[in-house]
């Protein structure tokens, strides 16, 4: 019988797996879903932080509006626990997500009372 491995080191497994543009189209599968609020913002700001600025404009552009708003939480989610080096990337990915997201992504995500 396998051993059972946490969800947390399953989605990880999932994220280094697939390509950069696939990483967000997970974003509803189960066990994102199920893991909590913290493992996977957690897990996310992991995954955002390990792309590299060059791919960043390619990634967000492959998004569809919903899932720019997912990534506009995360990031702004992203501010308010600042590691070292964090904060830099984060504003290139607010950067990218800002010009095909629009305002209105902006708008929609700081009057969402859902939070990620």
């Amino acid at each position: 019988m396998p051993r059972k491995r946490n969800k947390s080191f399953q989605i990880s497994f999932i994220f280094t797996e697939v390509s950069v543009l696939e990483n967000f189209a997970l974003y509803d599968c189960e066990l994102l879903e199920r893991t909590s609020d913290d493992a996977a913002l957690n897990l996310t700001l992991k995954v955002l932080l390990s792309i590299k600025s060059s791919q960043i404009e390619e990634a967000v552009n492959a998004l569809d509006r919903d899932l720019v708003d997912v990534l506009m939480k995360y990031v702004y989610r992203g501010f308010e626990f600042p590691s070292e080096g964090s904060s830099g990337h984060l504003l290139l990915w607010h950067e990218k997500a800002y010009a095909v997201g629009g305002l209105g992504s902006i708008v929609r995500v700081l009057s969402d009372s859902k939070r990620v």
